[in-house]
């Protein structure tokens, strides 16, 4: 591997020192990488997200130094934000909206929401069986049971003040 961070490197027309500034390195660690010390994760994963480099191809050589660019905006928002094909649709579908259609969806989120605050009712938050989180991220799955758990806590509490007759 230490051959081809050299050698990227010098695809990039960098010294060691621009080198390693751009993945936030001095120089000499550079220097001891590329004459044969272990490179860590870190090293790997910056290296591959400042430059574009295919990761696959920095570990063993099998394939091309870059990755391909991303064809749109879009494409890059999704890699970069690790969006689920139903995510990246809705994104699509949006943006290409008229201006009107998307400033009427944001209208109804508006009303929707202050009818929430206006009044008692809580909205539902669907219950998500734990098979169904395979696909969702550690915040959103974070969202989830915390929602679930505020909803369940409600709940108890409703229980708890109509039993002792408030």
């Amino acid at each position: 591997m230490n051959e081809r961070i050299k050698k990227l490197r010098k695809a990039l027309d960098l010294t060691q020192k621009e080198f390693a500034e751009r993945i936030g390195m001095k120089r000499n660690s550079i220097a001891l990488i590329e004459n044969g010390r272990n490179t860590s994760e870190q090293t790997i994963f910056a290296i591959c997200r400042e430059f574009n480099v295919n990761e696959e191809w920095l570990k063993t050589g099998a394939g091309e130094m870059f990755r391909a660019a991303p064809s749109s905006a879009l494409d890059a928002l999704a890699e970069e934000y690790k969006l689920s094909s139903s995510s990246y649709v809705m994104v699509e579908k949006f943006v290409n909206l008229k201006p009107e259609a998307q400033e009427t969806i944001f209208n109804y989120i508006r009303e929707v929401a202050a009818a929430f605050r206006s009044s008692e009712v809580e909205p539902e938050v669907p219950s998500v069986p734990a098979a169904d989180l395979s696909g969702l991220s550690i915040d959103e799955k974070v969202a989830l049971y915390r929602s679930e758990l505020e909803r369940e806590e409600k709940a108890g509490k409703k229980s708890e003040v109509s039993r002792h007759g408030a």
